[in-house]
């Protein structure tokens, strides 16, 4: 009875024992834990320890330095871009106080909310979304070493670019009194004749017939009305619209339109054998738009027109092989989604010679002159291009596309009194669906 009475109070006291041992092992775990410190490259941190400092250790000295002030307080100094950690001993605790201390590259920053930091070795690496393209090569840009980009742009990146080329006969709006200027406003004036009456293509309005007594109107465009004008040149013969192409490209990346053709001339090789290449000519264009946010793109244009000219042409192998004329341009700019820029001045000269003559007697030596006559007409033609970008982005899979533009014309079978009687209404049955890309 004794004996079981010792062996109880001798379990008890050993597992009070074990107890204890477990509490102080806890809490010497939860001290060696401390919270992780984020510097930059030349920060300083001043640390404070709860007992007399006896021992440091830094994991990489290539990263932070560790200076002690005090027996109770040490200087943390960030020297490079990583992470490391740090140990600090004090007297009376079992465990030392650990420290994870991440380091990033000076310039970092100002990414917040975007971007987040993560080292990398002995650089930064930029994770996280933008929806600046500007705001992401600023943050970047003050990085003292050129950090691993791998955050992501949000927003829409596939623009859609409606071009319009249009080529304006200068010659026969000069013949016709019609002359372009600007007025005190900006906007471009297209005048003909004279008038009392201003003609105002405004967005979304309509045009207003001339009252004045002279006959002829005088046409004032601003931005929005630019398409308008061209529509009423080239309804009066003075344009003539070459091309109205409608290119989709991503951000970054190129595209190109070609409306023209090819033309064969003989390649002459070294083993006196001919071969048949081929050059292309027309209307080309190639653009590349940047998208800098969710309202402005950069968009770069180069366009150019080539036409043949056989009266500079060449003989290669038997073969006349003609000239090329080009007007070409390369301009960047800067502009809203849905906003348009013109690209003008690509102006082509040619002078045609002309004779009228009285058969037979203006052949006649000497006094033919009299009864002949010969002209000079200059040929002046200048190329306008309207580009206007968008930002767009594809229909989701299984979305019903609806009606194609003129899809109810199909079984549309009228007989001679539907036809004079009851017409079917265009607007009503051509419907324009939006298909393919949606702002």
């Amino acid at each position: 009875m004794f004996g079981l009475g010792r062996s109880l109070v001798l379990g008890l006291v050993v597992g009070l024992a074990l107890m204890l041992a477990g509490v102080t092992a806890s809490n010497g775990q939860a001290l060696a834990q401390q919270p992780p410190l984020t510097l930059a490259v030349g920060d300083q941190e001043w640390l404070g320890q709860p007992g007399r400092i006896t021992r440091t250790a830094v994991g990489r000295g290539d990263v932070v330095e560790a200076q002690v002030l005090d027996p109770r307080s040490l200087l943390v100094t960030a020297v490079g871009p990583g992470s490391t950690t740090l140990k600090v001993w004090t007297a009376g605790a079992s465990q030392p106080r650990e420290t994870l201390i991440q380091v990033r590259p000076a310039g970092g920053e100002g990414l917040e909310g975007e971007y987040s930091l993560a080292p990398h070795s002995s650089s930064a690496e930029i994770r996280g979304v933008t929806r600046s393209l500007e705001r992401h090569d600023q943050a970047v840009s003050r990085f003292a070493t050129p950090p691993i980009d791998a955050s992501q742009q949000l927003g829409p990146v596939q623009v859609q670019t409606d071009i319009r080329v249009v080529e304006v006969n200068r010659s026969r709006m000069a013949s016709a009194g019609f002359f372009i200027g600007r007025n005190q406003a900006g906007s471009t004036r297209f005048a003909l004749g004279r008038s009392d009456e201003t003609l105002d293509f405004l967005s979304g309005g309509a045009v207003a017939p001339n009252a004045g007594d002279g006959g002829f109107s005088i046409i004032q465009v601003n931005t929005s009305g630019v398409l308008s004008a061209i529509s009423a040149l080239s309804a009066n013969g003075f344009a003539y619209t070459l091309a109205e192409p409608s290119l989709v490209s991503l951000s970054g990346q190129t595209a190109s339109f070609l409306a023209g053709g090819e033309f064969p001339f003989p390649v002459q090789s070294g083993d006196d054998e001919i071969s048949v290449d081929f050059k292309e000519f027309g209307i080309r264009l190639q653009l590349t738009p940047t998208v800098l946010d969710e309202r402005r793109i950069m968009l770069k244009v180069a366009p150019e027109v080539s036409e043949l000219d056989f009266s500079r042409g060449v003989q290669t192998a038997g073969v006349a092989v003609p000239a090329l004329n080009v007007r070409r341009t390369d301009t960047t700019v800067q502009l809203g989604n849905g906003e348009s820029f013109i690209i003008s001045g690509l102006v082509s000269r040619n002078i045609i010679q002309s004779v009228d003559k009285i058969p037979g007697l203006g052949d006649i030596p000497v006094i033919g002159s009299f009864f002949r006559s010969t002209r000079l007409d200059r040929d002046e033609k200048e190329l306008v291009m309207i580009v206007t970008p968008h930002l767009v982005r594809p229909l989701a899979a299984g979305v019903d596309l609806g009606p194609m533009p003129g899809e109810a014309f199909e079984d549309y079978d009228p007989n001679f009194l539907e036809l004079m009687f009851d017409p079917r209404d265009a607007q009503e049955i051509q419907r324009v669906s939006e298909v393919g890309f949606s702002p």
